[in-house]
């Protein structure tokens, strides 16, 4: 009977142990899944949605109460939407909080965690983690050449290709060379003679890179003159005098022409 009595006390404590022991392990919150690993790795894309449940499962406090919650610092991870706050959790009462992941330009693992705060329990957290492929650099070229010359008065349309991001190639006149031609658009136009520098750049967004900024310069030159046409002759004295000298030439051959007739000139 001892002997019986002395077995049924050490399986009490046996199971007394090992129910103290499964309740240290499940007391406080419960995560399912304890951690997040997004599998998307290209910068800037958005990762499906991940939802974690949230449970207390006690036993002591039979409430507990959170005093605060810090979701993640790093802008990377999301919190789509949450039913989880700050204040009285009740066991085996769930919320939810759903997560995404934009991985950054930055090449690289990414980790942060959604953390809860409570006087019993301290800081318990939910691991997030994700990894990035970097973003993808771009470049711009001109595919178009000033004209030369470039005349004041003229203009000219530039072209150039970008990188992958489907961002426009946006164009604009250097501050070095605002007096000298101006651009609207891809036409640019030459004001006054001298160096005109046109910047061209390229944003980026989560997957590239800004384009770095490319230049074309080209010198504007003068505008043509207008022709005056073709000046008249002005004679000098010499032509006059020889003008005047065969006009009497002229005339006295006339009068001896008219006098070998037997004419005399009119009014002599």
């Amino acid at each position: 009977m001892k002997i019986f009595i002395s077995w049924i006390t050490k399986s009490l404590l046996v199971l007394t142990a090992a129910l103290g022991l499964q309740a240290v392990q499940a007391q406080g919150l419960n995560f399912t899944p304890g951690s997040i690993n997004f599998s998307n790795t290209v910068a800037g894309s958005v990762s499906a949605q991940e939802t974690v449940t949230v449970q207390y499962e006690g036993p002591f406090p039979p409430i507990l109460t959170v005093n605060s919650i810090t979701p993640p610092a790093n802008p990377a991870f999301a919190v789509v939407s949450s039913t989880c706050v700050a204040g009285p959790y009740p066991q085996f009462a769930p919320c939810t909080i759903t997560f995404t992941f934009t991985p950054p330009t930055t090449a690289g693992p990414v980790s942060d965690t959604f953390s809860f705060a409570s006087t019993e329990l301290g800081t318990q957290s939910i691991n997030l983690n994700g990894v990035s492929d970097g973003a993808t650099p771009q470049a711009i070229a001109f595919t178009s050449t000033p004209p030369d010359p470039a005349p004041v008065g003229g203009s000219y349309d530039i072209a150039a290709t970008g990188g992958g991001s489907g961002e426009p190639v946006v164009f604009s006149i250097d501050p070095s060379a605002d007096a000298i031609c101006s651009v609207t658009g891809n036409t640019v136009n030459f004001l006054s003679v001298g160096t005109c520098v046109v910047n061209a750049n390229q944003a980026g967004n989560g997957a590239y890179f800004a384009a770095p900024q490319v230049q074309q310069s080209f010198a504007v030159t003068a505008g043509p003159t207008a022709n005056p046409g073709t000046p008249t002759a002005v004679p000098t004295l010499s032509t006059w005098a020889a003008m005047l000298l065969s006009a009497l030439l002229a005339g006295a051959m006339a009068v001896l022409q008219l006098r070998r007739k037997g004419r005399r000139p009119s009014g002599s």
